[in-house]
């Protein structure tokens, strides 16, 4: 950056040394004393600044210059504002305001934010005595420049006029400001996206320690801990002061949300390597998210006595609530005179006191059970009875609190060091929002809550369980074989059966556990990625989990699993392909049949109804000749209502390509097939029609067009240009080359004004089809607009499989990449380029991740079998996605 020549020499210095600090921080020469460097470099400026304006006006005036805030705390990362109080004795001065110009006008030029205050010492009061957030800024105080002595008298008076009286109320305000932030930012060490300053265990944490340990010293009466918690405290901030740093260098803003995006520049610049089994980003964000956890604790652990010696708390003696569990100001606790065996046999007796009566436990409580866990962690890994109570506490537990202590204190990880392995691991991707300890705590907490509330949907599958201990095992261990290089849920049955026999568990419950934990992904995948109308999807689903009640604890665990994921992994389709799996595996394991009668019974059935439905909408042979072109599967998959609804659709399609036909030039209408067309073929025919989808879900849209070469890429490429996401799509070609796609799309982005918008659909997919609208082109200025989303992270590699094991009937093409806008469309237009038919579409995206799987046939109709074709598809997909 230029620094401009009409500058005064004081902001040009100022420029000059920032510059050169911002670029020892690029290049990774600045750690943990960046911030206090940066704030001399303000202080100096000020300095030499008041130095100008002494040269330049009268002197002899008296004021403070006053540094509140992160800069009062020498705290200040590259883009944070600089908090400045020109501080009076009295009333301002007529000439404050020319001082305030003098001092931040050149500031502003270099585009420095500027939070700015000119006052007397007695507004000052009057503001500390009604606003907490400015006594929170003269907390920070610091005396730049200037009349020390108007800044003694200012912090003399907060001392004896504010500070007595208003500091029980202030911890107040932060208790509920508290509550708010975990709310809004959640708790920092258990987000994959912490925020670095005001979520719970971020730097706000280390600022409230601070107030009000200085606030408790000024009070006296208040014993200080041990410093070395202190010191531990100011490690863990200075750590994530740096990260804020480069988070703010990165990103060339003021931000405190750390994105997936940048995650891996900051832990390249820290230094943090790939080592056997992790990436350096997971390093780094581990080890970012444990000193946010610590720092929570701490604030947490420190509150009750910086609390009570404010006035904020009662010191009234401990209420005795059961056998050695008592109720003190802070929480449940051991009740006072326990020894440490006593305290011990009732560990689980205080966790289950809390689950009963939905009261917190109070710090020292799990201080405590940290300490014991600590002692008599070999007597916790192999108690059968200390495994009962944990299950039952965490079944119980639907707010998930005591399984927060649980995990907090280290009675978890000695119970089962398996879990201590991997309750700090992070596992970088886009869609997950929780390490995997946490979202193991958040998959047991959605089944607590489903047992808990009738009116989920999933109560009465819960409370039908047989064995609900074993699906909350299953829950807390289904993801504890990760971090060791793949195939998690194998290694995690493994690692399950050998700690459940340390306990003495049964064998049917080891099974059934382990069963849980290696199958946890099944019901998902599988519903995301197969034909749910083929008979054998339904019946290998019945034939794997052998049993109604597995069946029904697979889909808790798969519920549970993905709404403790993230958002994305549990959408509303999402979650009615999965119910959909489950009925159909659930009616083979009841009848031994996924239908009601055969298959030909069926679509005979179906034929004498749709026959009788489309009476007037076209001649009765015209009916018959419809019937006779529709596919087998077809009559299986549609109800009779919808295929009438397409035989309207047709009966237009074919108006519409007469109609067109008729303004071609002669030799070109529907008559003529010596194109490549078929007979009756018009370019620009087309039928659309969009409703809710019937599962409620999104939407259903269904084209109506002649199958040519390339239509489901044109489809694909329109619907991107106008930001409608599909979610899976069936391709249905008639005999007589008449195809009706039906798509299942996202709902469109204005409701209000969704019939133009399929109408401008339709146009678009006229013009595709008549070459009047260049998809190709049109898509790549789309994702060149300043205004397309782009994906924050490059979401890693592609890769292409080709599978013939899964069909009978098709080749199944999975491909696993980044997603972007218009991936659909070239991937459909690879395979159009291929000659592959399309027939199914399933459309899966986590994070900016696509899962896309395509049921395919080659152009004589068969699965895609020759070796050479299928390195060809490979190779092809990977160059044009890859790109």
């Amino acid at each position: 950056m230029t620094i401009p020549d009409h500058l005064p020499q004081s902001a040009r210095a100022f420029a000059a040394s920032r510059q050169a600090l911002f670029a020892d921080l690029d290049a990774g020469r600045a750690g943990a004393g960046f911030v206090a460097a940066l704030s001399d470099v303000a202080d100096r400026y000020f300095g030499e600044r008041l130095a100008e304006y002494g040269r330049e006006s009268r002197g002899g005036r008296e004021f403070s210059l006053v540094a509140v805030g992160g800069y009062g705390r020498r705290e200040l990362c590259p883009f944070s504002d600089l908090d400045v109080l020109v501080l009076f004795p009295g009333e301002s001065p007529d000439w404050a305001g020319e001082l305030a110009r003098f001092l931040f006008f050149p500031l502003w030029d270099l585009g420095v934010e500027i939070g700015h205050g000119v006052r007397g010492v007695d507004a000052c009061l009057e503001l500390a005595k009604s606003d907490h957030q400015v006594m929170a800024s003269f907390l920070d105080a610091r005396h730049l420049w200037g009349d020390a002595r108007v800044f003694g008298e200012l912090t003399g008076r907060l001392l004896r006029e504010v500070y007595p009286g208003r500091r029980a109320a202030f911890v107040t305000w932060l208790a509920e400001g508290n509550l708010g932030r975990g709310r809004v930012h959640g708790e920092a060490g258990a987000l994959l996206e912490p925020q670095l300053k005001e979520g719970l265990g971020g730097l706000r944490d280390v600022h409230q320690v601070r107030w009000l340990s200085h606030l408790a010293d000024l009070a006296g009466g208040y014993d200080v801990p041990d410093a070395g918690v202190f010191a531990a405290l100011s490690r863990d901030a200075a750590f994530l002061l740096v990260v804020r740093c480069h988070l703010h260098r990165i990103g060339n803003r003021k931000s405190d949300k750390l994105p997936f995006e940048v995650q891996e520049r900051i832990a390249a610049r820290l230094g943090f390597a790939d080592t056997d089994g992790a990436l350096g980003v997971e390093v780094f964000l581990a080890e970012l998210l444990r000193r946010m956890s610590r720092v929570k604790n701490r604030r947490e652990t420190l509150w009750p006595g910086l609390a009570l010696a404010l006035g904020a708390l009662s010191g009234r003696p401990a209420e005795v609530v059961g056998d050695g569990v008592a109720r003190g100001p802070n929480g449940l606790d051991f009740a006072p005179g326990l020894d440490d065996e006593q305290a011990f046999s009732r560990l689980f007796l205080l966790f289950g006191t809390a689950v009963r009566t939905g009261e917190a436990l109070a710090f020292s409580a799990v201080r405590r059970a940290r300490d014991l866990a600590d002692r008599h962690g070999d007597r916790l890994r192999s108690d059968p009875a200390a495994l009962a109570s944990l299950v039952g506490i965490l079944a119980a537990d639907a707010s998930g609190r005591t399984a927060e202590d649980l995990f907090e204190s280290g009675v978890l990880a000695a119970m089962l060091p398996e879990f201590a392995r991997v309750g700090h691991l992070v596992k970088f991707d886009l869609y997950h929002v929780h390490p995997v300890g946490r979202h193991s705590l958040e998959t047991v907490r959605r089944l607590a809550e489903a047992g808990a509330f009738p009116e989920s949907r999933y109560h009465a599958l819960f409370t039908g369980v047989a064995h609900p201990d074993r699906l909350i095992l299953g829950a807390l261990c289904h993801d504890i074989g990760k971090g060791l290089g793949g195939e998690h849920a194998e290694k995690g049955a493994g690692i399950v059966r050998t700690a459940l026999a340390r306990f003495g568990a049964d064998p049917e419950t080891v099974e059934e556990v382990a069963f849980l934990v290696r199958e946890h992904l099944y019901l998902a995948d599988t519903a995301s990625r197969r034909d749910l109308s083929d008979r054998d999807v339904a019946a290998a689903c019945a034939a794997r989990v052998g049993t109604m009640d597995r069946l029904n604890m697979l889909l808790l665990l798969t519920y549970a699993d993905a709404r403790a994921t993230g958002p994305s992994a549990w959408t509303g389709w999402k979650e009615s392909l999965v119910w959909e799996l489950y009925r159909r595996a659930a009616r083979m394991l009841a009848e031994g049949n996924l239908f009601d009668e055969h298959d030909a019974g069926r679509m005979l059935r179906t034929r004498d109804r749709v026959r009788a439905g489309a009476r007037g909408i076209m001649p009765d042979a015209e009916i018959e000749d419809c019937l006779d072109q529709m596919p087998p599967r077809y009559l299986i998959v549609h109800t009779p209502a919808d295929i009438v609804l397409h035989m309207g659709m047709v009966a237009r399609l074919r108006q519409e390509a007469r109609e067109l036909a008729m303004r071609l030039p002669r030799g070109r209408g529907p008559a003529a097939d010596g194109g490549g067309h078929r007979a009756g073929y018009a370019p620009g025919a087309v039928v659309l029609k969009a409703r809710p989808a019937p599962g409620g879900v999104g939407h259903e849209l269904v084209v109506a067009a002649m199958e040519t070469p390339g239509l489901f890429a044109v489809l694909a490429g329109v619907l991107a240009l106008h930001d409608v996401n599909i979610l899976s799509a069936e391709v249905f070609v008639w005999g007589d080359g008449t195809a009706v796609y039906v798509f299942g799309v996202s709902d469109p982005p204005d409701a209000l004004y969704a019939e133009e918008l399929w109408t401008r659909v339709g146009g678009a997919v006229r013009y595709a089809l008549l070459g009047k609208l260049a998809l190709e082109y049109r898509l790549d200025q789309k994702r060149r607009s300043p205004l397309a989303c782009r994906p924050g992270h490059p979401g890693g590699p592609v890769a292409v499989q080709v599978e013939n094991k899964a069909s009978v009937l098709y080749t199944l093409i999975e491909i696993s990449a980044p997603d972007r806008v218009g991936l659909l469309y070239d991937i459909a237009h690879v395979l159009a380029g291929l000659r592959l038919e399309v027939r199914l579409a399933k459309v899966d995206t986590l994070g900016e991740r696509a899962r896309d799987v395509f049921y395919v046939r080659g152009a004589d109709g068969k699965k895609i079998e020759d070796a050479g074709q299928v390195r060809e598809i490979e190779a092809a997909l990977l160059h044009r996605l890859g790109s």
